[in-house]
């Protein structure tokens, strides 16, 4: 009886090792890619399926843009655009005098040696086509505008000089919203690298009826393209108690 168990449990042990080998056979064979799996894994694209909208997004594709007309030149002003007011210029031509040291004393305190402090920043124009110059305004320590005052732009060595005065556009007071505000176009065709200088002068003439500088000569480079094709300059009073000169009746520039 013992006998014939232990031949079963041989039997079922040799069945189970058998079996085995067979498993180990078929997982081969299946690693191996030989037979046909019978549980394939999902690929992504059945788990994940997208379904993208290629839908244009709609929205206006023509948007018009203001194209200027500037005369970069000393003699005109650029033309009128829609309702403005045509610009009235005195008919006095200002004679500026040109000297490297101030005219007024020194105070105490000051910021620096001359009455005003240019500082430059540099901007993309405000025109919707390329366009060189430069801007800016005056004002006083409080930040309040200082019309009046003139400023000389030479857009380079040897192209001649202009004068404009500060505030005297209501068109640029507009743009630039300073009631001080000024501009200079120096090429309104396109992005040129130009070495730009600007010097303020008084707004009114001496005794002698010359207009005298009240800050040094700023050079203003432009660098040829969008961001920097238009110098901004700010004209800061440094003197709190400084006063122009008063000129007499005859001297005044008639509008």
């Amino acid at each position: 009886m013992r006998n014939s168990r232990i031949a079963l449990i041989n039997v079922l042990t040799g069945l189970l090792l058998v079996a085995t080998v067979c498993l180990a056979v078929y997982y081969g064979l299946l690693a191996a890619d030989l037979v046909n799996n019978p549980f394939p894994a999902p690929t992504r694209a059945s788990l994940l399926p997208l379904d993208f909208d290629t839908a244009t997004p709609s929205g206006p594709t023509d948007i018009p843009t203001w194209t200027p007309t500037l005369e970069p030149t000393a003699t005109e002003t650029p033309p009128a655009e829609g309702t403005r007011t045509p610009t009235k210029t005195p008919t006095v031509t200002p004679t500026f005098r040109s000297t490297s040291t101030p005219v007024s004393p020194t105070p105490r305190a000051t910021r620096a040696a001359w009455p005003f402090t240019c500082e430059v920043d540099w901007r993309r124009p405000e025109y919707g086509s390329p366009w060189s110059g430069v801007a800016g305004h005056v004002q006083d320590l409080d930040a309040t505008p200082l019309p009046g005052f003139y400023v000389q732009v030479e857009c380079c060595q040897g192209c001649g000089v202009k004068a404009v005065q500060a505030g005297g556009d209501p068109f640029y007071v507009a743009m630039y919203g300073n009631q001080a505000a000024w501009e200079v176009a120096c090429d309104a065709t396109g992005y040129v690298p130009l070495e730009v200088r600007v010097q303020m002068f008084d707004s009114m003439p001496d005794d002698q009826g010359v207009y005298a500088p009240v800050s040094e000569q700023t050079v203003v480079t432009l660098g040829g393209y969008a961001g920097t094709s238009l110098g901004y300059v700010t004209c800061t009073l440094n003197w709190e108690d400084w006063l122009p000169p008063t000129p007499t009746p005859t001297e005044t520039p008639t509008s």
